[in-house]
């Protein structure tokens, strides 16, 4: 794939460019689609906000996709401070503003939908960005990702951008032989900051990967005189220890954190892959350390109270603020998916601010968060990924550990991981190598909603010409096959429950297109006319009932008449099919109760009391709910929607309202 350098841009608002964004400027401004890949923190959001300068500068509409809502949401905050609020638009599927403006931020599955019902948006559309492009990989939502590069229109030009993926030139070509059009590849290496990997133990505290056997040998086999450690570094393979050897590693994570202290590592991020365990070592840290003067403790302050009223919120609206502003006055924080998200926004803002001097966090916070820091930590390389404890991948090690390093003001960053001694001599560690990256792969699946909007398109022949576009079936040609015989499946699933007959889509069918969570279900429900009965509280609990993704299990709660009529039609319908209940829909009535009690004025502290259920989940829970309201607007007459919106006003108060 040939590619022309010529540099027209050597800086941008103040910034001198490197070569790789000069390229992508060049690109941009001749109308190229391109992919960028490059590592984390190297600028490749600068790119973005080129593209949609440019856009703006001449009358061209642009939407800009992210894999997650909070990203969404932050971008938007960010292009409405530099371009303008009038310019931007934003669609998260249970938030709509200004959906007309130039520029709309978008997640990836709102545009999917859009490309589904031709939305006649898309026909002036000119570029679309897919930031984080290598969540093609996700195993749950990379298919979204690819059904959206798949529909989209010729005209449109495309920019993806990506932390390291080693197979861009692949995804490019897939996309070029899709689409007919030339795809730019660029690709850039280096980092801004370089990274040193490090791994510390008490006994020998931060070294490299290739003294840490050496070190685990002289701390368990120092009685032995068949190793002579002052003879050099000795590999993994040198080492053969006595099964006899056992040795109890007294390591804590205080012990790095003292460490971090002690040679200036501070900002910190400190990833940890429970929930629990970032609020238990924060909480640890907060009550030994301060790490914050006067002058910081009156800065906290001044931000948490600015963040608050920005949002119209108290403190007495937020379960345990107390305690986390007694971790912000002394620079600590936590970080995850579980907490408010007004907990998290004040917690970004103080580390932007330097306020926040360690923050224990999961890792959804290296997910399109911008905000480097000196140090990464680890508090262990394993994580359970559902099924079974095993070592991050290459990407994941990556995409957290590329935090570290803030340009302009480091010299390297530094990457700490906490090892057990005790586990490392069974186990060992692997090599994190960025040339070792995994390489992206097809997640492609298909759903009803998918296919009923595509069969009147398409038809059933047409189908198998479209799976043969499919970055599953370029990277696989023997998976279109495969592809067809599970749309054939389907089809008859949809035939059996009056979605498609006579080849063509049923009045059912239609409405099954507009939605796209548990699609069946809803579209029987409405079709007899089971949803139209219910009142908007009633509303409120069923979109409730079918939102929970959490993992945590609910209180078992028998659920009243209505939603068990709501469950009937669901067994009938699996009966019809022929398939399991689950596949249909799973409902699940303590949602519905926990929603309708918060739609009837309960407080949150009150409401979550008693439940296994965090605060952020319970925020996520409703705006799920919300989001599958919206879409039984799309398909509703004037009366239900009357009732639709009154259920979503009174799910969307409070914390679980989303303002900027």
């Amino acid at each position: 794939m040939a590619r022309r350098r010529i540099k027209l841009h050597y800086d941008y608002r103040g910034l001198v460019l490197d070569d790789f964004q000069q390229e992508a400027f060049w690109n941009i401004e001749n109308g190229t689609s391109l992919l960028v890949s490059a590592p984390t923190g190297t600028g490749k959001t600068l790119i973005a906000d080129f593209l949609i300068d440019n856009s703006l500068k001449n009358k061209q509409r642009v939407i800009y996709t992210a894999p997650i809502k909070a990203l969404v949401n932050q971008k938007y905050q960010d292009f409405s401070r530099q371009f303008g609020r009038n310019n931007i638009g934003i669609a998260t599927g249970d938030l709509t503003i200004g959906p007309d403006a130039p520029v709309l931020i978008v997640t990836t599955e709102v545009f999917r939908n859009m490309l589904l019902r031709s939305d006649p948006r898309i026909d002036a559309l000119q570029w679309v960005i897919f930031d984080e492009i290598h969540y093609l990989d996700h195993l749950q939502r990379g298919a979204v990702w690819e059904q959206s590069i798949l529909l989209k229109p010729p005209h449109v030009r495309l920019l993806g951008l990506s932390a390291t993926v080693p197979n861009i030139e692949s995804i490019a070509q897939w996309i070029e032989e899709i689409h007919n059009e030339p795809v730019a590849v660029i690709v850039h290496t280096e980092r801004a900051v370089p990274l040193r990997h490090l791994y510390f133990n008490q006994a020998c505290e931060a070294i490299p990967q290739d003294k840490i056997m050496q070190s685990l040998a002289e701390v368990t086999l120092g009685q032995y005189d068949a190793y002579d450690f002052k003879g050099g570094s000795l590999t993994t393979k040198d080492i053969q220890l006595p099964r006899q050897v056992k040795y109890e590693d007294t390591t804590r994570f205080m012990d790095l954190v003292f460490y971090l202290g002690r040679h200036r590592l501070f900002p910190a991020l400190f990833f940890s892959f429970s929930r629990k365990g970032c609020e238990y070592k924060a909480k640890q840290v907060a009550n030994r350390r301060d790490y914050l003067n006067a002058q910081g403790k009156r800065g906290v302050h001044l931000i948490a109270d600015k963040r608050l009223r920005r949002l119209g919120l108290k403190k007495e609206d937020i379960p345990h603020y107390d305690r986390f502003l007694h971790q912000w006055l002394r620079g600590v924080g936590v970080h995850h998916a579980g907490l408010l998200p007004v907990i998290k926004q004040i917690a970004e803002d103080l580390l932007a601010d330097g306020l926040i001097r360690i923050l224990f966090t999961t890792e959804t916070f290296a997910v399109g968060v911008n905000m480097p820091v000196r140090t990464v930590c680890f508090d262990s390389l394993k994580k359970y990924d559902g099924e079974k404890f095993r070592h991050l991948t290459q990407q994941e090690y990556f995409q957290m550990a590329g935090r570290a390093g803030r340009r302009g003001m480091d010299r390297q960053g530094t990457v700490l991981s906490l090892v057990d001694f005790g586990e490392l001599a069974k186990d060992p560690l692997p090599e994190w190598k960025e040339e070792s990256l995994e390489p992206i792969t097809s997640r492609f699946t298909l759903t009803y909603s998918l296919l009923l909007n595509l069969l009147p398109q398409h038809g059933k022949d047409g189908l198998n010409k479209l799976f043969s576009k499919t970055l599953s079936a370029y990277q696989a040609p023997d998976q279109v096959g495969e592809l067809a015989q599970m749309a054939e499946e389907s089809i008859k699933v949809l035939e059996r429950l009056g979605f498609w007959e006579n080849s063509a889509v049923t009045e059912k069918g239609l409405i099954g297109q507009n939605i796209y969570v548990h699609e069946l279900l809803l579209a029987e429900a409405l079709s007899t006319g089971y949803i139209q009965k219910l009142n908007p509280t009633q509303l409120a609990g069923l979109a409730a009932s079918i939102s929970w993704e959490g993992s945590d299990t609910l209180p078992p709660y028998p659920g009243e008449p209505w939603l068990t009529e709501f469950m009937t039609i669901r067994d009938q319908m699996a009966n019809r099919a022929g398939l399991p209940r689950e596949e249909i829909g799973v409902i699940l009535p303590a949602a519905a109760e926990i929603v309708m009690e918060w739609t009837q004025g309960v407080k949150i502290q009150e409401l979550l009391k008693d439940l296994p259920l965090d605060p952020g989940d319970f925020v996520q829970l409703c705006r799920r709910s919300v989001d599958i309201l919206r879409q039984l607007q799309s398909v509703g007459d004037q009366d239900l929607n009357q009732k639709l919106e009154e259920a979503i006003s009174t799910i969307d108060r409070g914390v679980v309202q989303t303002r900027f």
